[in-house]
């Protein structure tokens, strides 16, 4: 029995073990990308409403076809009564009770002045406008895993930075205490490096939290469980990117927020075109049939049905457009100059947008290049006064002053990184190239 239990709970901590295993997840951010696709619910939404506007496309069309109609009226029909001219002398005119009425009618446009192809047409530039949404929609969360994914592979390796520096602290504060046994090093010495291993202590808790937060963030975005770890793989640093009249000219044929003011001219000229339609009469075939009983326009009523079919060309125009749509066709003319205005100053804004980018990118490389000469100088000065300070040539402050060095040259090399990375991928998103990485 005992033998029993023992495997057993040797098989528990096992499955334990590999379930943790299973939901740690080590990916880039290319495969965070196309994990997104398909479990985003903002990207999800954004692709059903396309499906939604191709339907109303079909719905749209369907003012082309014939429109039948069919009416039955089933009543039950008192007695007439009738009068001379000067109400007097009434004599009941008794009248067959059952009453009905059969209409059957078939409508076909023939022309309507652009207003069905109008119809038609402004369904399939809303169709290519919701497009532009669902690129605008998968744009942003893309930027959104970036901010996150970027923002937790720098806290990883701030963690790990702080690590390193806890570890090589509570080392040199080993020896310290060794050597305070000795007479050599005072208590204030010490205590001066237990301060220091405290703050550490707390940049790693934020440090940790941060982590936290960025990867429920990043799992949320991605509908993966809470239990997932996401472990980034961080890209390298592109060295060499276009220069920043590139980027404008792809941010004027890829961005979605300036190519939806093309879309929203247009759906709005074709508007215009709708409602200047109204000036031209409506023309079109009708067919119908009618069948109804009893007879009642003969006197006496006879108590049987009559049936009567027709065909002809039904003209309708509505004359008081002559003195509304003028008004109407205006409103759309003011609409479609505030829409260019609206582009001319989102194209300006998304200049502003691209040179500060580029700008802050071009930045962030002469900073990295910095900090990595920064980071390579610090190791090397911690090891040449780690080296002095163990053969008792060197001070406590020289000692302190280089772990300190050597903290702030790791912190600033991350934050350098991925400033990069991050002001790299800024321009696709400005551009509207980033859904095609």
């Amino acid at each position: 029995m005992t033998k029993t239990i023992y495997l057993f709970t040797v098989f528990l901590l096992l499955s334990a073990s590999a379930l943790q295993s299973q939901t740690s997840r080590t990916v880039t951010i290319e495969e965070l990308f196309r994990l997104a696709e398909t479990r985003n619910s903002d990207i999800g939404a954004a692709e059903q409403a396309i499906d939604v506007a191709r339907q109303q496309e079909k719905v749209a069309r369907t003012a082309r076809l014939p429109q039948a109609s069919a009416s039955l009226t089933l009543n039950y029909l008192g007695d007439g009564t009738i009068l001379d001219r000067d109400f007097s002398n009434p004599v009941r005119d008794k009248l067959p009770h059952f009453s009905n009425t059969l209409g059957v009618e078939v409508y076909q446009p023939v022309y309507t002045g652009g207003a069905v192809s109008g119809a038609v047409s402004l369904s399939e530039s809303q169709t290519a406008l919701t497009a532009v949404g669902f690129e605008t929609t998968k744009n942003s969360v893309r930027m959104m895993i970036v901010r996150n994914y970027l923002e937790l592979a720098k806290n990883r390796n701030l963690l790990s930075v702080y690590e390193e520096n806890i570890r090589l602290t509570e080392k040199l504060l080993g020896e310290m205490k060794a050597r305070q046994e000795q007479g050599v090093v005072l208590k204030n010495d010490i205590t001066r490096y237990e301060l220091k291993l405290s703050s550490l202590g707390y940049d790693r808790l934020a440090t940790e939290n941060a982590i936290r937060i960025c990867n429920k963030n990043l799992t949320s975005l991605l509908g993966l469980d809470d239990s997932t770890e996401i472990i980034p793989r961080q890209p390298a640093v592109p060295e060499d990117i276009q220069q920043v009249g590139v980027w404008l000219q792809s941010a004027a044929v890829h961005s979605p927020q300036l190519r939806s003011y093309d879309l929203q001219t247009d759906m709005e000229s074709i508007r215009r075109r709708i409602t200047r339609s109204d000036y031209l009469p409506k023309i079109g075939l009708v067919a119908g049939d009618n069948f109804l009983g009893p007879v009642t326009f003969e006197v006496p009523a006879l108590n049987k049905n009559y049936n009567a079919w027709f065909v002809g060309v039904n003209l309708k125009w509505n004359i008081s457009s002559l003195f509304t749509t003028a008004k109407s066709t205006k409103r759309h003319d003011m609409e479609i100059a505030r829409i260019q205005t609206a582009q001319t100053a989102e194209k300006e804004a998304t200049g502003r947008r691209m040179h500060e980018a580029y700008t802050l990118y071009r930045q962030s490389m002469e900073r990295l290049e910095i900090e990595r000469k920064n980071i390579q100088l610090a190791q090397e000065n911690y090891a040449v006064v780690s080296n002095r300070f163990d053969n008792q040539l060197a001070l406590l402050t020289d000692m302190l002053d280089a772990s300190n060095a050597l903290l702030d040259a790791g912190v600033r090399l991350v934050n350098a990184e991925i400033s990069a990375q991050f002001y790299y991928y800024q321009l696709h998103f400005i551009s509207g190239t980033l859904i095609a990485l």
